[in-house]
């Protein structure tokens, strides 16, 4: 009697809620831009579930160490702000004033508290006014305190590339425990159309089911990407909000206030909580994953220009000797007792082509309208002094869409963005250092998996495309 009670309760419950669910089903109506994703600055004992939903509502999280979850924890909601969907179904306008905005909110459930190097279940809900909308099961893994292994991965680059779902794909299919990203996520932040699809806005041919969220959380073949692992993520000259100040003179040097990475930095707010858009604004931060320190910082430039013709090439965020970021990485470097120490950065230290030549510093401008830079290369005078003095064993870069790794002075330099292009020809000239790779591989597409277990760090390269797909390429490891 008690079980046919029992059955007959649930049966009530199930139905009542039928209606509501199915109101947001039936018309196919779905209430969410993205599937959850992980952010946190504290891994080993917090997360952010964070997810993109079209109207203004409720967000809710319930988590647990199994799949009954048990535990609900309510989402904040902000307004993403810029995002803006075509003027056209066949295209956007070239000005991002002149296309409509779109209504985007973001819900931000914080979970604390959590146990380190433990297994957490959760499931998010987005509710608008009777309409209900539930995420899957999915779970994440809370980084250790120490000694204990773990697995990441190395990823940049992907603007909506021809290639780039069947690479991260495969990174996916690893399973790592988090992922570092050394930016250029898309190509114009403010289209939304290159975030998450968008009924009827413009999408090329070329570019449908590329854009970066679709790419980033895919689940089939076994893929876990942003849904189960954080992501440590910097930005690249991509993600400048209007990018016609990368191509514009004029806009370059006289409109300062164009300079922006305000959806960007809304995208991944719980890493950035000061919200500081502008040049030269907090744009770094730093995270303890188990016994590596991994520290971000912002570097890049960009213009299409000749480095020597004016304005020249313009930093976004100042890495000079005493400035404010710089003085924040000597004293990040300095002060961490972990046993690992990894940099996460857009522009590469290093590395063959032309604009290597240009050194990375402030332009000045002659009355000629030649450009020189009388005070040398920060990157390589600033930065890499730094990384050799504080022992930082590894530094990731991107930018080039190329796999090339250096050693200098037993630091580890990275670019593993060969994701399906590169830009690289075969008479592209070495770094002025004179440095060269110690190994480079554009052939094919690639991606770096980095384990730390009781040997150290073992990094290894694998093959994404080609006829060794899936075997390892190229490995080194950094000593315990």
């Amino acid at each position: 009697m008690k079980r046919t009670v029992s059955f007959i309760l649930t049966l009530m419950v199930l139905l009542a809620m039928i209606p509501t669910v199915g109101l947001a089903s039936e018309a196919g109506e779905e209430l969410t831009y993205t599937k959850p994703y992980l952010l946190t600055l504290n891994p080993s004992n917090e997360m952010n579930v964070v997810w993109i939903s079209k109207e203004s509502g409720e967000g809710f999280v319930e988590f647990g160490l199994t799949e009954d979850l048990g535990t609900t924890v309510a989402a904040t909601q902000y307004e993403i702000e810029g995002l803006r969907t075509s003027i056209t179904p066949e295209g956007y306008d070239p000005d991002p004033a002149k296309n409509p905005e779109l209504n985007v909110f973001q819900q931000i459930a914080t979970l604390q508290n959590l146990k380190p190097n433990t297994i957490y279940y959760y499931q998010a809900t987005t509710k608008v006014g009777d309409k209900i909308e539930k995420s899957k099961v999915y779970n994440f893994k809370t980084a250790p305190v120490n000694g204990e292994d773990f697995t990441f991965a190395l990823l940049s680059d992907l603007q909506l590339k021809a290639e780039s779902p069947a690479t991260v794909k495969q990174i996916g299919q690893h399973k790592p425990d988090f992922i570092i990203y050394g930016g250029d996520l898309q190509n114009t932040p403010w289209k939304a159309g290159e975030w998450f699809f968008v009924e009827d806005c413009y999408i090329a041919p070329a570019e449908i089911g590329k854009t970066w969220f679709e790419i980033m959380q895919q689940e089939e073949d076994g893929a876990e990407l942003l849904q189960y692992t954080p992501i440590f993520i910097t930005p690249g000259n991509h993600e400048v909000d209007d990018q016609r100040i990368m191509s514009d003179k004029e806009m370059a040097t006289n409109n300062p206030d164009d300079w922006s990475l305000s959806i960007y930095m809304q995208m991944f707010r719980p890493l950035y909580p000061e919200q500081e858009y502008y040049p030269n604004g907090k744009h770094w931060y730093s995270v303890d994953y188990g016994d590596m320190h991994i520290s971000s910082i912002s570097a890049f430039r960009w213009h299409p220009w000749s480095g020597f013709e004016a304005p020249g090439w313009i930093m976004f965020d100042d890495i000079s000797e005493g400035s404010p970021q710089v003085r924040w990485l000597k004293n990040d470097l300095k002060t961490t007792d972990a046993k690992y120490k990894w940099v996460n950065m857009h522009w590469h230290m290093l590395n063959r082509g032309n604009d290597g030549w240009y050194p990375y510093s402030e332009p000045l401008v002659e009355k000629d309208g030649t450009v020189k830079y009388p005070h040398g290369d920060y990157a390589w005078n600033v930065l890499r002094p730094l990384f050799e003095k504080y022992d930082v064993n590894g530094v990731n870069f991107g930018h080039s869409h190329v796999y090339e790794r250096y050693l200098i002075n037993d630091v580890n330099y990275i670019e593993a963005a060969s994701i399906g292009n590169n830009y690289r020809v075969a008479d592209d000239p070495y770094h002025p250092s004179g440095y060269k790779p110690v190994i480079e591989e554009n052939s094919i597409r690639s991606f770096m998996i980095i384990t730390k277990d009781e040997n150290g760090l073992t990094a290894q390269g694998f093959a994404a495309s080609g006829p060794n797909q899936g075997q390892v390429f190229d490995s080194f490891i950094i000593a315990e």
